[in-house]
């Protein structure tokens, strides 16, 4: 199992960030569907950008070189070159990738975010969950979150947000957010909230023990044989807590530290 160093444009747009003030947010997970480490014909093995996690992998996935987003990475501005699809379709079939724990995804409060599209009915495009824990983003359809926490009693209580989005055959940027101080949770669509939930404060996600990442579960696009998903990034704090969506546009004090450092590029939104 490769555990990559950090990618120097990464480091950069995380030291921006950090000059930019306020509640700050670590990545804690990234892999960027841009390169595929796998020597062998079937499969793929997606780097993480983080030095201390592991690779997404997946036995019937490929790296698709021409479906995807846009052509650079908002914030960083650095190049998108691949996404992920399925190399198979129909039934269990799909990207079906999963990244091994590590301690870090162990966090009290979250972001979770990546490009999707796809017009099939089944699917799991996120999942952290053993059973009654963790965080479940399925159902394209209709797309519906699951994410369980704390319930003040030693246990778990569910929350849902339900028929949030129908996918389609474009990209678009889904994230999910929870505050563990305020109870909040929400999910963005494009940058925009289109649910969200406000539980009691101070109750911390809860997750089983070591579970893994999956993504793009039974994801295959039966329409299409190319890129279905892209960019999915975990972060340990909440959208306005410090973590900031890749579609959003930066700060003014990122912009004008990225400006003296070459960087313009950062400023630029994602085009679907």
């Amino acid at each position: 199992m490769r555990t990559p160093a950090p990618r120097s444009w990464l480091l950069v747009a995380t030291l921006l960030l950090l000059g930019a003030g306020g509640a700050q947010a670590a990545t804690i997970g990234y892999w960027r569907m841009e390169t595929d480490l796998d020597p062998s014909a079937n499969g793929f093995e997606v780097a993480n950008e983080v030095a201390f996690g592991t690779s997404l992998l997946s036995s019937e996935a490929f790296v698709d070189t021409i479906a995807n987003p846009s052509g650079t990475v908002p914030l960083t501005g650095a190049p998108n070159g691949g996404s992920a699809g399925a190399t198979l379709q129909g039934g269990p079939n799909g990207i079906n990738a999963t990244a091994a724990w590590y301690p870090e995804l162990d966090v009290s409060s979250i972001t979770v975010e990546f490009w999707a599209r796809t017009v099939e009915g089944q699917a799991t495009l996120f999942s952290r969950s053993s059973g009654n824990n963790g965080i479940v983003i399925a159902n394209p359809n209709s797309l519906d979150v699951s994410y369980w926490v704390e319930d003040g009693l030693g246990g778990a209580t569910q929350v849902q947000l339900l028929d949030l989005f129908d996918l389609d055959a474009n990209w678009h940027h889904f994230a999910f957010g929870y505050d563990a101080a305020a109870g909040l949770g929400r999910f963005w669509v494009d940058g925009a909230v289109v649910a969200s939930n406000d539980g009691p404060d101070g109750r911390s996600l809860v997750w089983g023990n070591q579970v893994d990442v999956r993504v793009g579960w039974q994801m295959d696009y039966a329409a299409a044989f190319n890129g279905t998903l892209d960019e999915v990034r975990i972060l340990d704090a909440a959208p306005g807590a410090g973590a900031t969506l890749l579609i959003a546009e930066p700060a003014p004090a990122v912009l004008a530290a990225a400006g003296s450092l070459g960087l313009l590029a950062l400023g630029r939104r994602r085009r679907t």
